[in-house]
């Protein structure tokens, strides 16, 4: 009876051999989806001054208790600093931004005055109930000198880069991204633009692969297709390991067929195999190893199972590369629409459809699920792991991983 390893040995074997990959220092301009391989620490606060939250005047609140008059004593631009001492009664026009001077605790905002002449002097009568410190954000409001901002791991989206930049930070130290070389196999199989004859497809695994490398932080490069004869084979990744790529992934020719040699090149050319198989559907053929820093990944030449298990198993090695220790993907809980059944000998990655109806999620199983059937992966946006032999009846909460 041949080997099989559960999907979760393959995952784990393939974070054993996964090394993360050095650090570099970027723009801030350059940096959205990076890993992030240091703490951003504030070198200060934040706001670094009392501010006004709005263009208004600046009172003493106690005044109000008073007079709802204030003569206009003085006014302060964003980026001004004046130093105004305080008078009874009176106000300074102030603008959105600009620092309140001392002894001035609230703002009131235009629209809640108008403004009168009296005496030929400038004042503003104030039209609503005023509530203390209204309108002003105080020193270190949204953060402190010496706060973690953003922890090392994290992924730099828009928000985190203002943050950066907040803290006058240009450059910042991010992982650097995996090269990966993506190869396919087949006599079959065409590049596109070329004319197809009878029997023969376009190459689509280097496309789908290409882009989930993209997708999950690495650089991809499509290295090309190799016939089905062991020097094509050599040749293609003998051009992989020159370009000093971090991992190498090739799709199709890792079964048992007579025209299967991937797994004899690999042995050939001093790959060390760590696992060749794993007990799942779709993706049951599947190769891992290892030649010096460079991971190598076999996939299926079903498209379905080489999507599927780049998403089980290169995911996770692309992730951890980056310094990336978080591997699992989002999961949410919902309904089946319909009975369900692992009728196989291996466990089954069923794509399914997540869908809210009458506030509720509602999880319906694609109508094909077969590893040529590419559709089944465009049309859908989780996956539901069925265990072999496991049966679940429609109308029960099940739990579903995100994957697009």
């Amino acid at each position: 009876m041949e080997k099989l390893i559960s999907v979760r040995e393959a995952v784990d074997i393939v974070l054993k051999e996964t090394k993360i990959l050095g650090t570099e220092k970027v723009k801030i301009i350059n940096s959205l989806g990076r890993i992030i391989a240091q703490d951003i620490v504030s070198p200060f606060d934040m706001p670094p001054f009392r501010r006004s939250a709005m263009d208004g005047y600046a009172i003493k609140f106690d005044d109000l208790s008073f007079t709802k008059i204030f003569e206009i004593k003085d006014e302060i631009k964003a980026g001004e600093v004046k130093d105004i001492k305080y008078e009874k009664g009176k106000c300074v026009l102030i603008m959105t931004g600009a620092k309140v001077p001392e002894d001035f605790d609230t703002v009131v905002k235009f629209e809640d005055t108008e403004e009168i002449f009296e005496n030929g002097k400038r004042k503003i009568r104030i039209l609503k109930e005023i509530k203390r410190f209204g309108n002003i954000a105080e020193r270190g409001e949204d953060f402190k000198k010496g706060d973690v901002l953003i922890k090392k791991g994290g992924v730099i989206d828009s928000g985190y880069m203002a943050i950066i930049a907040y803290c006058g930070i240009d450059e910042v130290s991010v992982y650097k991204r995996p090269k990966v070389g993506i190869m396919a196999t087949g006599n079959e199989i065409k590049k596109i633009g070329e004319k197809l004859k009878e029997g023969e497809i376009y190459d689509c695994n280097s496309y789908s692969i290409y882009g989930l490398v993209l997708k999950y932080g690495g650089e991809p490069e499509i290295l090309g297709i190799a016939k089905d004869d062991k020097k094509s084979l050599k040749n293609l990744i003998m051009k992989g390991f020159k370009k000093r790529k971090d991992i190498l992934v090739l799709s199709g020719g890792v079964s048992e067929g007579k025209y299967d040699f991937v797994v004899d090149v690999f042995n050939e050319i001093g790959i060390e195999m760590k696992f060749w198989k794993v007990a799942i559907k779709p993706g049951k053929p599947t190769f891992f190893g290892k030649k010096g820093n460079c991971l190598i990944f076999g996939l299926p030449g079903y498209p379905v199972s080489a999507y599927i298990n780049f998403e089980n198993l290169i995911r996770p090695a692309i992730l951890k590369m980056q310094g990336i220790t978080t591997f699992e993907r989002f999961k949410v809980s919902g309904i089946l629409a319909e009975d369900i059944e692992n009728k196989g000998d291996r466990d089954e990655f069923l794509r399914v459809i997540l869908k809210v109806e009458n506030n509720e999620n509602l999880i319906i199983p694609y109508k094909e699920q077969k590893s040529g059937i590419f559709t089944s992966i465009t049309y859908t946006n989780a996956l539901l792991f069925l265990k072999k032999g496991e049966k679940i009846k429609k109308g029960k909460k099940v739990i579903v991983e995100i994957y697009k």
